[in-house]
C-alpha cells in the first residue's frame, strides 16, 4: 500500500496556479515527472493575450505624430499590424526566454556536477516564467479598462511612480514586482529541481536581474542615441 502511494505521488504533475501558492510543491514535482509541452502553450496563450490587451491601450497617433494626417482606414491597417506584430512577440517571447534561461543554468549546472537534465530546467523555467505572464496580464488589463499606458513601463515596476525617462527610466523598470518574484520563484526552483546550493542559487538569479538591467539601459542608451 505506501509503495502504491509512493508511486501515485511521483507521477503527480505540476500546476502553473500552484506556482503562486506553493512554487516549493510545484518544483518538487517537477524534479521527479518534468512537464513541458502543455504549460508552455498555456503561458504562450497567457502572454498574447496581455500584450494584445497593451496593444488595444495604446494611442498610435500620440505615439506617433507622423500618424495624424492618415485616414480611418490607414490607421485601422496600422493597428491591425500593431495587434499582429504583438501576437508573434508573444509567441516567441516566452520560448526564446525559457530556452536562454535553460541553456544557461544547464551549463553551470555541469561545471557544478548537478545531475539536473535540460528537460527538467527547460519544465522550472517554464512554470516559473507563469509568474511573468501574471505580470503581463494584470499590467495589460489595467491599461485596457484606462485606456492609457506604455508596455515598456509597466504599471508594476518602480518606474511608473518616478516616470523618469533614458538610461534611468530602464533601470526603474527592472524593479518590476512580477520580475523580482518570478527571480524568487526560479531561485526556489534552482534549490529543488537542480540541487544548486542557497548561495549558488541566489547569485544566479541576482545576475540575471543585473544582466537584464544592463541591456534595458544598453538598449534605452541606444535609442537616445538614435533618436528611438
Amino acid at each position: 500500500m505506501e509503495h502504491q502511494e509512493l508511486e501515485e505521488k511521483v507521477i503527480e504533475k505540476p500546476s502553473l496556479i500552484g506556482m503562486i501558492m506553493n512554487p516549493r510543491e510545484q518544483f518538487e514535482r517537477i524534479r521527479e515527472n518534468p512537464k513541458i509541452i502543455v504549460a508552455l502553450l498555456v503561458v504562450t496563450f497567457l502572454t498574447i493575450v496581455g500584450l494584445l490587451m497593451m496593444v488595444s491601450a495604446m494611442d498610435f497617433i500620440e505615439n506617433d505624430p507622423a500618424l495624424a494626417g492618415m485616414s480611418e482606414e490607414e490607421l485601422l491597417i496600422v493597428s491591425i499590424i500593431g495587434q499582429i506584430t504583438f501576437v508573434v512577440i508573444g509567441i516567441f517571447t516566452p520560448v526564446v526566454m525559457i530556452s536562454i534561461t535553460a541553456i544557461i543554468i544547464f551549463i553551470l549546472a555541469k561545471i557544478v556536477r548537478s545531475d539536473v537534465s535540460f528537460k527538467q530546467l527547460f519544465s522550472l523555467g517554464t512554470y516559473a516564467y507563469f509568474i511573468s505572464v501574471l505580470g503581463f496580464l494584470l499590467n495589460g488589463l489595467v491599461m485596457m479598462i484606462l485606456k492609457t499606458g506604455d508596455p515598456e513601463t509597466l504599471f508594476t515596476s518602480l518606474n511608473s511612480v518616478v516616470n523618469a525617462e533614458g538610461v534611468l527610466g530602464a533601470l526603474l523598470s527592472n524593479f518590476e514586482v512580477f520580475n523580482i518574484w518570478y527571480l524568487v520563484v526560479l531561485a526556489i526552483g534552482l534549490q529543488v529541481v537542480a540541487k544548486f546550493s542557497k548561495g549558488l542559487s541566489w547569485s544566479i538569479v541576482i545576475a540575471f536581474f543585473i544582466i537584464g538591467g544592463v541591456f534595458s539601459m544598453a538598449g534605452a542608451a541606444a535609442g537616445s542615441v538614435l533618436g528611438v
